[in-house]
């Protein structure tokens, strides 16, 4: 069996924050950007990526989960952040929740977001109405929790002291 070897030659988008989270939805690559924000990117031609639009945030842009028309942005020191993609040249923010830390990763299943709140844990927000989101639930972690992602019923959570921990979500 050979080695697969990715060709980096395809092409690169060069933003103007740091990449640090993505989500590619369709032929667009929605681009967590610390405080550049959200970079929406038209990958259509993957040698030729453009930028569409883009979003301020409050704070910084860590990770993003797309879900239909809408970006769930854990953005840094501002928590949670909703923002209405449907028109990806004109972003808007539709909702936000005010984590009590440091959102460092999200994940959305159903109408649930899971946030990955550095040292207060996983915070479960109900975004079944994305202008008005409200607390759910929380889990307390070992450790600050850095990263999230839920499928189904459960919760795959990375915590820095305590390894992954996997929740099934009642």
């Amino acid at each position: 069996m050979s080695a697969i070897r990715p060709n980096l030659s395809c092409s690169a988008y060069d933003t103007p924050g740091y990449a640090y989270g993505v989500s590619v939805a369709g032929s667009l690559a929605y681009v967590a950007a610390l405080e550049a924000g959200l970079q929406i990117i038209d990958v259509s031609d993957p040698a030729k990526p453009t930028l569409l639009g883009e979003y301020a945030m409050p704070g910084a842009a860590i990770d993003v989960s797309v879900v239909g028309s809408l970006a769930y942005v854990a953005d840094g020191k501002s928590g949670l952040q909703i923002i209405d993609i449907s028109n990806p040249a004109n972003p808007f923010l539709l909702g936000e929740y005010d984590t009590p830390r440091l959102p460092l990763g999200v994940s959305v299943v159903g109408n649930l977001a899971f946030v990955a709140d550095g040292s207060s844990g996983l915070q479960i927000v109900d975004v079944s109405d994305p202008s008005n989101p409200i607390l759910r639930g929380a889990y307390d972690t070992p450790g600050e929790s850095a990263d999230v992602s839920a499928v189904g019923d459960l919760v795959y959570l990375t915590a820095r002291e305590g390894g992954l921990l996997i929740l099934r979500i009642h």
